[in-house]
């Protein structure tokens, strides 16, 4: 199905940064509904492919996708601007290839962003003939119902793309190499395990030099001896099995070079501690998504650990795990899009469709919110007068974020009730259409 009319919107505007992440998301076929990908030009000449998946509500979920020709946040945010300005979507999606932060992921793992920052802007500055760099991490993020559903997707241990995963990487080949020397094996390449355990073994051989862990031919130097003794203090009964495929929700930080700095993430977790993804395009869309008011959700895919010794076979795998794992998670959670929850089975819906949907997020009754209680102070004031306690009201300065959280917590337990906060505004906006038609939605649910 071609959505050519520039009228029709999509559900999801997926955006890539390069071809070869885009081809992989070609490829993602699980609940793809015939006949499958279209692609051709849009009326502007772009390249861009049109399909519709099943979800558990029976409404087809439609996404567009395109790739941008270079790498880079300014690139991939005006594709994205020009795309959704010809073809409105409610939500704005990217999948792809990022770095990861070592000894919390492995190659191959993905990466929903819970938030998005670009770590490289703020400010540079001389103190005492040194350059300080001053960072002003503006930060934007799903709803707390989108990072939820990330928190509890799991992909079925048969897929059939899973078997794509290189079961090897070099490091668990370098290290058994190194330990076999340790253990006084001349030649490693000569063991009869090696087939199994070092099948790479030109290219592990070459990052070791390249390590300077082992002098030519097959000789370890005193930084090669002391990897693998440290390597057998921590494994004496032999090297750890690999770590199944994983899933992770947390922060992705976005900077504009491609980076082969293995301190970099030790440096960025000193303000965002649970940092675990480095790419260069994703904090863009997340500022698009945030002026158009539409949702922004990004996986990424482990592909190398930011330095300089990549292991390449897993890019593939990488981009093409962050195309099914995001895809998964929109059809799970499609109805979480705005506009999408009324298409659901709903009383509420059913019975008057001039009522306010509050299955999902009610955003124009967080717009007044936010309009009228812009401020911590005022926010917390009305919350309290809802009977709710004024240390679950966050000090968060964009105010839509802080009350989509408030009006989230109201509705899973805390004490200032829907209804009471409804009311507690009313009394300072009697007239409020949004607030009377939210109030009383509530009271006929």
């Amino acid at each position: 199905m071609k959505l050519s009319d520039k009228t029709q919107p999509v559900d999801v505007l997926l955006i890539c940064a390069l071809k070869d992440e885009y081809d992989q998301v070609l490829r993602v076929t699980d609940g793809l509904i015939d006949p499958g990908w279209q692609e051709y030009p849009d009326s502007n000449g772009w390249l861009v492919a049109d399909a519709s998946f099943s979800t558990s509500s029976g409404n087809p979920l439609t996404i567009r996708a395109s790739h941008a020709s270079y790498m880079g946040r300014e690139q991939v945010q005006a594709l994205a601007s020009k795309l959704i300005s010809e073809n409105p979507a409610k939500c704005i999606a990217m999948s792809g290839i990022c770095a990861g932060r070592r000894g919390k992921v492995v190659l191959g793992d993905v990466i929903f962003a819970d938030r998005m920052w670009s770590y490289d802007a703020g400010k540079m500055t001389v103190e005492n003939g040194e350059q300080r760099f001053q960072g002003d991490m503006l930060q934007y993020r799903p709803s707390t119902h989108w990072v939820q559903r990330m928190q509890h997707l799991k992909m079925p241990p048969d897929a059939e793309w899973l078997a794509l995963r290189p079961q090897l990487p070099y490091e668990y080949q370098e290290d058994w190499v190194l330990l076999r020397l340790l253990a006084g094996d001349s030649n490693p390449s000569l063991h009869p395990d090696c087939h199994k355990e070092c099948p790479d073994w030109s290219e592990v051989l070459k990052r070791l030099w390249q390590k300077t862990w082992l002098e030519k031919p097959l000789v370890l130097t005193e930084s090669g001896r002391k990897r693998a003794e440290e390597r057998q203090l921590l494994h004496p009964h032999g090297l750890p099995e690999l770590a199944s495929f994983n899933i992770h929700t947390a922060p992705i930080a976005t900077g504009a070079t491609v980076t082969e700095d293995p301190k970099l993430f030790d440096r960025l977790a000193e303000s965002m501690r649970k940092v675990l993804g480095i790419e260069m395009e994703a904090s863009s869309l997340g500022a698009l998504g945030d002026i158009h008011d539409i949702p922004v959700l990004v996986a990424k895919g482990v592909s190398d650990f930011g330095d300089a010794f990549k292991d390449d076979r897993y890019r593939q795998f990488a981009a093409r795990a962050s195309a099914e794992c995001l895809i998964a998670l929109l059809r799970d959670g499609e109805g979480l899009l705005p506009n999408r929850a009324s298409r659901n089975a709903s009383v509420l819906a059913a019975s008057s469709p001039l009522l306010p949907d509050l299955s999902g997020i009610p955003r124009d009754l967080i717009e007044v919110l936010a309009e009228q209680y812009p401020d911590v102070r005022d926010a917390r004031a009305l919350w309290q007068r809802a009977g709710g306690k004024a240390s679950q009201v966050e000090n968060i300065p964009n105010p839509r974020d802080l009350w989509q959280r408030l009006w989230q917590a109201s509705r899973q337990g805390a004490a200032a009730r829907p209804e009471a906060i409804l009311e507690e505004a009313l009394e300072d906006l009697p007239e409020n259409a949004t607030l009377q038609n939210y109030l009383a939605a509530l009271k006929s649910n």
